[in-house]
């Protein structure tokens, strides 16, 4: 999948984790936090490719990226469940450094974050490459499996600019209508 839709995706399924499973109250901080957070770790898993969508984001990314370049494959360890566990684990270390005073819940943040790198990586489970799943074994798993890999989705291509972009897209306006209550009561006290 292309950043576009890993962002879309990311912040759709953040978001509604946030408003379904959290029972969101008055807090601002944490709402913006987790839409910043699950944009950002939506595009995680490609920091293994020096052009990737988090790279353009960040001061410095592009020269970054470059000097990842050689220490990271594309679709290798940020991709695996292997990747998943320690990039889970120095987040929620990295987000319980935050300070209370911010009024931010770390603990809806933390599984806000890791809800939207999941998504990634179960969107590029759909393409035609697939991902290591049990990193380091280079087996590429994917959705649907072998022998059926060839209906797979292929990124970047008509099929996700379409219908996965606009669907994905639509699911996250219809959260937005379907949970306005919710999130007014984030904004303003009752």
């Amino acid at each position: 999948m292309t950043g576009k839709t890993h962002q879309a995706l990311g912040i759709t399924t953040g978001m509604g984790w946030f408003l379904i499973y959290s029972n969101p109250s008055y807090a601002p901080a944490t709402f913006a936090s987790v839409a910043v957070g699950a944009h950002l770790t939506a595009l995680l898993p490609d920091i293994d490719q020096p052009a990737g969508a988090l790279w353009q984001k960040l001061p410095f990314g592009k020269m970054l990226g470059k000097l990842s370049d050689p220490f990271l494959a594309h679709r290798n360890i940020t991709h695996s469940l292997l990747g998943f566990g320690l990039i889970g684990l120095g987040l929620y270390e990295l987000i319980k450094l935050f300070p209370s005073y911010w009024g931010i819940d770390t603990h809806i943040l933390s599984l806000a974050c890791m809800v939207s790198y999941a998504s990634h990586l179960v969107a590029d489970m759909l393409t035609e490459e697939g991902i290591p799943l049990f990193f380091p074994f280079g087996y590429m798993f994917g959705i649907p499996p072998k022998p059926f890999q060839d209906i797979r989705i292929k990124s970047g291509k008509w099929f996700e600019n379409l219908i996965i972009f606009p669907a994905v897209n639509i699911a996250l306006i219809a959260l937005v209508i379907s949970h306005w209550r919710e999130i007014t009561r984030v904004f303003f006290k009752s």
